[in-house]
């Protein structure tokens, strides 16, 4: 049975992902490995203009995510595909909308530019201790020219976050 700090566990984590994509962002719970593939992240850059989501489908380790970016969602492609215990946690854009980060499993930053679509970039924004980490990083926010990001980095079950700050090359 579940405990009450596990039950809050679960909203904190939840509701990081929300906050991640800075409130542009949906998640869909309860999939079993039998469902179709389904969106289960989406969110637009500020700027509006491209779209960036994640699809989650069944696959030979139980459930697979496919990272996608495009103009809209008829041009998407699939950028990246993610496997294993890999798990997208959030999707930031810079505020000019070029360039966009993929959030892995809440502390890898797999950053793209959105046209050609390429990925320019992974940097870790905290130093994993595990698959989840016990710490993920949240509000991911892009410097004004796209070369760096800051985010606030949280315990992921429990409150007490602290600033970061990371660049991109």
């Amino acid at each position: 049975m579940p405990t009450a700090r596990t039950l809050i566990g679960v909203a904190i984590a939840s509701a990081a992902l929300a906050v991640v994509a800075g409130g542009a962002c949906g998640y869909t719970v309860g999939m079993r490995a039998a469902d179709p593939a389904r969106e289960v992240m989406a969110s637009s850059p500020p700027s509006g203009g491209r779209v960036a989501f994640v699809r989650e489908a069944p696959c030979g380790q139980g459930r697979c995510q496919t990272l996608w970016l495009g103009a809209t969602k008829d041009e998407a492609r699939e950028v990246a595909t993610l496997g294993g215990r890999e798990q997208c946690e959030g999707i930031a854009w810079s505020q000019d909308g070029y360039r966009m980060g993929f959030l892995v499993n809440g502390y890898e930053l797999r950053v793209f530019d959105s046209e050609p679509r390429t990925k320019v970039a992974q940097v870790n924004l905290i130093e994993p201790d595990g698959i989840p980490s016990s710490r993920i990083a949240r509000g991911i926010t892009f410097s004004a020219n796209g070369a760096a990001v800051t985010f606030d980095d949280c315990p992921r079950w429990t409150s007490g976050c602290r600033s970061g700050l990371a660049g991109i090359r």
